[in-house]
């Protein structure tokens, strides 16, 4: 399971930034000392790959404890590192977190943690988000995105869920939250943000050939095993932006999105 109240130890003596969770199953507190990780099955590698290096001084204090470190992001003046007791290969070259937690630093010293709920492995990996906020996955083997953590104007550290729409690439573009959609409706919602589809060449893929067959013509990949992963290509004044969903619907539905702005 992820870390609880009675295991997180106490809370951060020293003054720490008000901390505020707007996401109902994870927990967000102050907290000043980072509890060793449990036994873990899995000592090998993180099936994430190698994060970073060099690790900053916030991901060595988290190694320190025991932990395995997925990310390692900016948080505005801060840090956020992502890390977890146990990871392990599932199909489709996924990976399933186990005790998935996100600790915020100031330096190497803890002043904040993001966990789930008791017996919910709730979180993965992060990402860098725009104006130095962090996007955080869950831990589960879709990897889909579930929130924010980002410093206000007056210091509170704040998580909170996806936006209906959010600015990338220093606001040259806006990327509406498509998660959950199908490619169908989600692909609408691109259009209308300036987001063009990518006319991909011709496939030989039996799922491809249907989803252009009904218009998607910016299907760059489907695999043939495993989850059904589907990739799709657009472009825009910003940049570039790909579309991943899942499962084998005629419209499979978006689990994540990423930006390369030019």
């Amino acid at each position: 399971m992820a870390l609880c109240p009675a295991s997180i130890g106490s809370a951060a003596a020293e003054p720490v930034p008000h901390v505020v969770s707007r996401i109902k199953d994870l927990r967000f507190v102050a907290l000043s000392e980072l509890p060793a990780a449990p036994a873990r099955a899995n000592q090998g590698d993180s099936c994430f790959g190698a994060p970073p290096q060099p690790p900053s001084e916030a991901a060595r204090a988290v190694a320190a404890r025991g932990w395995q470190v997925i990310g390692d992001v900016p948080l505005g003046r801060y840090r956020a590192v992502s890390f977890a007791s146990d990871m392990e290969n599932g199909t489709s070259g996924t990976c399933v977190v186990h005790d998935g937690n996100v600790g915020v630093f100031d330096g190497g010293r803890l002043i904040a943690l993001v966990y789930g709920k008791a017996g919910n492995d709730a979180l993965g990996t992060i990402s860098a988000g725009e104006n130095g906020s962090v996007r955080i996955a869950d831990g589960d083997i879709d990897e889909s995105e579930i929130g924010i953590l980002s410093v206000q104007a007056d210091g509170t550290l704040l998580l909170g869920p996806l936006p209906k729409e959010e600015s990338v690439c220093g606001g040259r573009g806006t990327v509406p939250n498509v998660k959950g959609m199908p490619i169908d409706k989600a692909r609408a919602a691109l259009i209308a943000k300036g987001w063009t589809p990518v006319r991909q060449p011709p496939s030989t893929d039996p799922r491809e050939q249907a989803l252009v067959r009904q218009g998607v013509i910016e299907v760059s990949g489907c695999s043939g095993t495993g989850l059904g992963y589907c990739s799709f290509d657009y472009k825009g004044p910003a940049g570039t932006l790909a579309v991943t969903t899942i499962g084998e619907a005629d419209m499979p539905e978006v689990i994540r999105d990423s930006v390369h702005c030019r």
